[in-house]
């Protein structure tokens, strides 16, 4: 069973990222992590997660490991190249009545009902194995997808993000940088018509940039009003 009041916090504003990811010869580990404003405040239900992994010639479904307070993931680097992680949330709707706030389940379920939504999360990494990997930005998965223009951040510099939605471009949503080193929130973009967003990078350290998405369009009668998609991308800056 989920526990509903984890996914709460969700709701509230919690999310998932991946980090720490480290290469040692043909092996890659990262960590899985839930919380806020990339503080560790719980963790999600293993069964509603799932892994994937995409690489030159490489499309993989690495296991979920738990440890402690976090997941790890590891899978097999064949090759030097770029490989693209993403853990997918499977979608939880939840439902606010006229007596209480976010109950498990569609709105045919509770006979006061004022509000539903399905929430859907996503994290990412990208992940370079050997000096002479070039990265190139491409849409790999995800129905909200998160791409950098480059995967190497420099403090005191900046990257380009370019959000899309169904593999369209998102103009004039926000999007969320927090640095762990400033530990909290530094700045928040929206996107241009083209879907871009120039983000400043002004310390070094681990960065999560986030981006929140709500389609009422995707409402099921009787069932919710909306789909909320949450997605995060985590890079690491150097001085």
């Amino acid at each position: 069973m989920i526990d509903t009041d984890k996914m709460i916090l969700m709701v509230g504003g919690h999310e998932m990222w991946l980090e720490a990811p480290v290469i040692k010869a043909n092996n890659a580990e990262l960590m899985l992590a839930y919380g806020h404003n990339l503080k560790i405040d719980g963790c999600p239900d293993k069964d509603k997660l799932s892994a994937m992994v995409f690489g030159k010639g490489m499309n993989a479904m690495p296991r979920l490991k738990k440890s402690n307070d976090y997941y790890s993931m590891k899978f097999k680097v064949e090759t030097p190249g770029i490989y693209a992680t993403f853990v997918d949330m499977s979608p939880l709707v939840l439902t606010n009545t006229k007596e209480k706030s976010y109950q498990r389940g569609p709105k045919s379920v509770y006979k006061d009902a004022v509000y539903a939504g399905a929430w859907h999360q996503m994290a990412k990494t990208i992940i370079r194995a050997g000096d002479g990997a070039r990265y190139r930005p491409s849409h790999d998965h995800g129905i909200l997808d998160i791409i950098p223009d480059r995967i190497i951040l420099k403090s005191g510099g900046t990257v380009r993000l370019t959000v899309l939605y169904e593999g369209k471009p998102l103009p004039g949503i926000e999007v969320k940088a927090v640095s762990r080193k400033e530990d909290g929130e530094v700045a928040t973009v929206r996107t241009d018509k083209s879907g871009n967003a120039l983000m400043p990078v002004p310390t070094d350290g681990l960065w999560l940039y986030l981006v929140r998405h709500k389609d009422a369009a995707k409402g099921v009668p009787d069932q919710y009003d909306e789909a909320i998609f949450v997605t995060t991308l985590t890079l690491e800056a150097a001085k």
